[in-house]
């Protein structure tokens, strides 16, 4: 570091007028987040190549890097908390001295972790900016300039990660800079073009909207907001708003506004179903924490009960004479669709998950014989296929077969099918059969969507059962529950065997306060607070401690205690 540079820094004394406002402004950072103008620090972090940035980027920076040949160049791409994803490197000489300061994919740049940096520094700010040789935090990085750019999700407008155009001093060219935006923008036009038909829905609401009126506007759903700056001074609790009206039809009746003069709502509605929230609001009158303040918005619960969806399903199945029904495993498909048209005695079933057990040709022939029979024969009871995801591919394809050669009815159901995602694509063979039911499958909606049938099965289950705090009932509600309906019967056994009349909180296991708190944590982020977590009941709560054992500042250690909801 310059002489007079190091002075004015380290006496408090003001800058020089040769040393860029922005460049001063990112030094006086670095300094208080504790990072040493001596070294590098070398922290490492997480580089998932399967993170979205990652899969979307890489590919659009490969085959543009060729725009960088013969400028003795690279190209770097971190994640949004400043860990390296992936380095492109032309000149052999420049990639020797990166990997000599460290500069490896899987170690961290953000600016409190190495200081002034092309990476770090827009990251910090989330603007463009070049840094040039001893404009550098560290005095390691003196040789190199770096010109960085954060990367914007084109849908919510969040950083989604930044990137650096760096070269040694000697060829750094003015073009540099320009040559980084282009290739931000190739990125964020393909983020755009990876983006769900869901998200370009809600863009779409958000920009409407905020062309027709100078006020608060919000856009939700579950994994998005969109907001203006007015909205995001609203401080609306989008999570537990969402919660409220995921899985059912939101009406007019039930939606109460605490502030009914300044906000104003309407669903977004696809097939019948609300995918979104619109939420339009005169901004609050000054930045004070008071009118920021959460809670201006309330809505009525009215997600899906138990006891709502047999109607539901037997409406929606009205006219097939073939019905599937799909969800998570362990929602209860087999027992609605029993529960639904079963009034008369169970339906005979024919569970896919025992053709291997018992051998496919077998299971076929049984498939058949109960196929045809119930087709053929009005008296015969519907039959239900469950467990379709559990075939192999030639018995799919068999059972494809199979029915098409039966008989189709006028309209009344005969055949009713349940199939569970598993989060792979299904196969040719597979969605064959899928699609030789109604083309519009019932999804039963997941337990999480469903908060008053959790508290229903553990609330006020009689005098012998232990009794769940508020607090305790809210962080079960916002439990995330992927066992579903099996994962709760064994919850509410755990509770029954409980010896404390009431159970609060601290009662609950450890694991589910911190993922209530941390839900929408990156996965970055939230090993990053697993390892901050664990370093603090290491040292018994001494953060100076824990900051020296992760190799962080103790600033930069309780920003991201704030942040991961860790204080």
């Amino acid at each position: 570091m310059i002489d007079d540079d190091r002075e004015w820094l380290e006496n408090g004394s003001r800058p020089g007028s040769v040393l860029r406002p922005e460049i001063a402004n990112s030094w006086r950072r670095s300094r208080l987040s504790g990072v040493s103008p001596d070294t590098v620090a070398i922290l490492p972090g997480d580089a998932p190549l399967d993170s979205k940035i990652a899969r979307v980027a890489v590919p659009v920076l490969s085959s543009m890097a060729e725009v960088l040949i013969g400028a003795n160049t690279s190209l770097l791409l971190s994640a949004p908390d400043g860990t390296m994803l992936w380095r492109w490197d032309e000149d052999s000489r420049l990639s020797a001295l990166l990997d000599r300061n460290s500069a490896v994919v899987g170690t961290r740049w953000s600016e409190d972790v190495v200081g002034t940096n092309g990476l770090g520094t827009s990251l910090e700010t989330a603007q463009a900016i070049t840094i040039h040789g001893s404009e550098h935090f560290a005095e390691a990085l003196h040789p190199f300039t770096c010109a960085g750019a954060a990367i914007r999700h084109p849908i919510t407008r969040r950083v989604a990660g930044t990137l650096s155009v760096t070269s040694l001093n000697q060829d750094a060219s003015p073009l540099m800079a320009a040559t980084l935006l282009k290739l931000v923008r190739e990125v964020e036009e393909q983020l755009y073009g990876a983006s769900t038909l869901r998200e370009r829905e809600l863009l779409h609401h958000f920009l409407a909207e905020r062309r027709r009126a100078d006020s608060a506007v919000v856009v939700v759903n579950g994994d998005t907001v969109i907001a203006n700056k007015a909205g995001a001074k609203l401080g609306i609790d989008h999570r537990s708003l969402w919660n409220q009206v995921a899985a059912g039809r939101v009406r007019t009746a039930e939606v109460v506004l605490e502030r009914s003069e300044e906000i104003s709502w309407r669903a977004i509605e696809h097939a019948g179903s609300v995918v979104g929230l619109v939420i339009v609001a005169d901004p609050p009158a000054d930045d004070s924490p008071a009118a920021a303040s959460p809670g201006g918005l309330t809505i009525a619960p009215r997600t899906p009960h138990w006891s709502d969806l047999p109607a539901r399903l037997r409406s929606v199945s009205r006219g097939s004479d073939r019905f599937l029904v799909t969800g998570e495993s362990g929602v209860g498909k087999r027992t609605l669709v029993q529960e639904t048209f079963g009034s008369s005695g169970p339906l005979p079933e024919l569970d896919g998950a025992e053709a291997e057990e018992v051998g496919s040709r077998q299971w076929l022939a049984v498939a058949r014989e109960l196929l045809t029979r119930t087709v053929e024969d009005p008296a015969e009871p519907a039959l239900l296929l469950s467990h379709l995801e559990s075939l192999t591919l030639g018995a799919s394809r068999s059972l494809g077969r199979i029915l098409d050669g039966l008989p189709r009815s006028g309209g009344a159901l005969r055949v009713i099918a349940t199939w569970t995602p598993t989060g792979v694509e299904a196969g040719p063979a597979l969605q064959s059969v899928l699609d030789r039911f109604a083309s519009e499958p019932f999804e039963v909606p997941p337990l999480r969507r469903r908060p008053q049938d959790i508290t229903g099965r553990l609330v006020d289950q009689g005098a012998t059962m232990p009794v769940l705090s508020p607090a305790a009932v809210d962080l079960v509600e916002r439990h995330p529950w992927p066992g579903n309906h099996r994962q709760l019967e064994e919850f509410r056994r755990w509770i029954g065997n409980q010896r404390r009349p009431v159970l609060d909180v601290a009662d609950l296991p450890a694991r589910w306060s911190r993922d209530a708190a941390r839900a929408g944590l990156t996965a970055i982020q939230a090993a990053e607070a697993d390892a901050i977590s664990a370093s603090l009941s290491a040292h018994d709560g001494n953060k100076a401690a824990t900051a020296a054992e992760l190799g962080i500042s103790r600033s930069s250690l309780y920003r991201k205690m704030r942040e991961f909801h860790l204080t």
